[in-house]
């Protein structure tokens, strides 16, 4: 064949000649023949891509199901979308009408919900995580390179970490809540009809005036034989006000009055611990002395061992003669009873960040020892250290020892330190801090908490706390200064004082009218003021000022 005939024209459909040198048309990277994609053309299509596919991936993080309803599978995602926000409705709507402590408490009170919870928390989850991967398959070009791929399998798994470690966290918490709320609000009364009436609607105390809660400071620890209860402190509460009454129990009462029906009756038949019968459970075998309220709780411990069947099945001897004792010392129907273990104690004011106190010394004026007793001559040996006066902040250890010391003045002054401490905690918890510090405070609650406060009441207790902390706490103290004498105490004025302390502050008295001193300049006279005199209140003594 003539060479010109392989330059002869070609037909219209045949394929382009293959390129032989640089620069002829149609080699790769070289703008062709008008129309055809060049190579910035080429690279901005999988970046193009890649930005998409990682956008819905974000946004199936963000919002479940949302990356997925710009894909072929979008009625999967219009469903998972459309769950999740009917969940998130129907939570909106209960925070709305209920309030968020109030909605979160109705399903933290019932334990069945939230063994729900934690089945609803992980189905969900999975799914959620499901729908992510499934986003960022469908949503990957098919012409993206190695490179990108990687980019975008890294980003996906981050996100399915990111959600998958959040619904484990949300199952975790509601299973320790579950197990703590079964553990410490799931006591029964010690008998039926006893404890806080609370009621549905606006105002859950509409039915109740005043709550009387009996806080135990209980010493058991595995030095110590028995329980004793050095801190006995009873909060009256004004339900509607929120004013709150503090009233100290003296740790060394004598004589006290036991409960009618108490089984301590067949041993003390005067009514009064320790009269007749003095060989407390306290004292060494054959040894006879001084029945001291603190020792209440473990003579009704080791009456019921000796007498098996004298308290009701169920019922926990000391609290329940502890319980019924203040009740007859103080007047009041205690409602509810929380004992605390002195560790539990330490170990939750650490949890809260600790206690800013005005630290004080002693009573007596000397500094204040940590830890220590006092020997038969009068000299306080044993002690840890000593505490510095003035304003500090204190940890869980130093504010358990600030509110027990008792080596250098006596019980009277450690009351007073009792309910300063007390009062710095209703002052200075964080309801938004300790939510990140939960499970270490439900393990403390769960190991060292006891109450009879049960579950579904937790939302109006919260409700009446946040009363608390917007009124003003007062403090009832039976000190010799009132009159009350530990050795020979007089139980009638003590109730007079507890009902002078609970009573309502009587309104404020109207401005004195003003009269007028003849022979002023002006000839009207001055104005003159007669100041009334302050009367001292018989239940506050200055060292109680916190």
């Amino acid at each position: 064949m003539p060479d010109g005939a392989a330059h002869g024209p070609r037909p219209p459909d045949a394929p382009p000649p293959a390129a032989t040198g640089a620069g002829e048309p149609g080699e790769p990277g070289e703008p062709g023949e008008p129309g055809e994609p060049g190579r910035s053309q080429v690279r901005r299509e999988p970046g193009s891509g890649l930005r998409r596919a990682l956008g819905l991936t974000a946004l199936g993080t963000i919002l479940p199901g949302a990356g997925l309803t710009q894909t072929r599978s979008r009625r999967v995602g219009w469903t998972i979308l459309g769950v999740t926000l009917a969940a998130v409705a129907v939570g909106a709507y209960a925070v709305l009408t209920r309030g968020v402590t109030s909605a979160a408490l109705t399903v933290v009170a019932r334990p069945d919900l939230l063994r729900g919870a934690v089945v609803v928390i992980g189905t969900w989850g999975l799914v959620w995580c499901a729908s992510i991967v499934l986003t960022a398959v469908q949503a990957r070009p098919g012409t993206l390179d190695r490179g990108r791929t990687g980019l975008l399998a890294a980003f996906t798994t981050l996100m399915v970490l990111v959600v998958g470690g959040g619904a484990l966290t949300a199952a975790d918490y509601a299973l320790i809540t579950q197990d703590t709320v079964e553990v410490v609000f799931s006591a029964p009364p010690s008998r039926p009809g006893v404890g806080a009436k609370v009621v549905e609607g606006d105002d859950p105390w509409a039915e109740q005036a005043r709550v009387n809660v009996l806080l135990l400071g209980s010493d058991a620890g595995s030095d110590r034989i028995g329980t004793r209860t050095d801190s006995m402190i009873v909060a009256s509460i004004d339900t509607h006000s929120g004013r709150t009454t503090l009233i100290s129990m003296p740790r060394n009462l004598l004589k006290a009055p036991l409960a009618p029906g108490s089984p301590l009756l067949a041993r003390y038949p005067s009514g009064r611990f320790g009269s007749p019968e003095r060989s407390c459970a306290q004292n060494a075998p054959g040894v006879t002395g001084q029945c001291l309220l603190t020792n209440l709780y473990s003579e009704a411990e080791a009456y019921a061992v000796d007498h098996p069947g004298a308290y009701p099945k169920g019922v926990v001897p000391g609290r329940e003669e502890i319980r019924g004792t203040v009740q007859q010392i103080v007047g009041l129907t205690i409602d509810h009873v929380v004992v605390i273990d002195l560790k539990g104690f330490s170990l939750l004011i650490d949890a809260m960040g600790g206690l800013d106190i005005n630290v004080k010394n002693a009573g007596t004026g000397g500094p204040l020892p940590i830890g220590g007793h006092v020997t038969a001559d009068q000299r306080i040996v044993g002690v840890k250290a000593w505490f510095t006066p003035g304003r500090q902040h204190l940890d869980g250890w130093h504010s358990l020892w600030y509110a027990r010391s008792r080596a250098a003045d006596s019980d009277t002054f450690r009351q007073a330190r009792q309910r300063c401490v007390v009062k710095a905690i209703v002052e200075q918890v964080n309801p938004a801090e300790m939510v990140g510090r939960y499970p270490q405070l439900a393990r403390i609650a769960r190991d060292n908490i006891y109450t009879d406060i049960p579950a579904r009441s937790l939302p109006a207790f919260v409700d009446l706390v946040e009363r608390v902390q917007k009124a003003r706490v007062n403090s009832v103290t039976l000190t010799l200064d009132d009159g009350i004498k530990p050795w020979d105490p007089d139980y009638a004025r003590i109730r007079a004082l507890v009902r002078k302390g609970i009573a309502a502050p009587k309104p404020a008295r109207t401005p004195t009218p003003t009269s007028t001193t003849p022979g002023s300049a002006s000839g009207t006279g001055a104005a003159i003021r007669t100041p009334r005199p302050a009367t001292p209140s018989p239940t506050t003594t200055p060292y109680a000022q916190c």
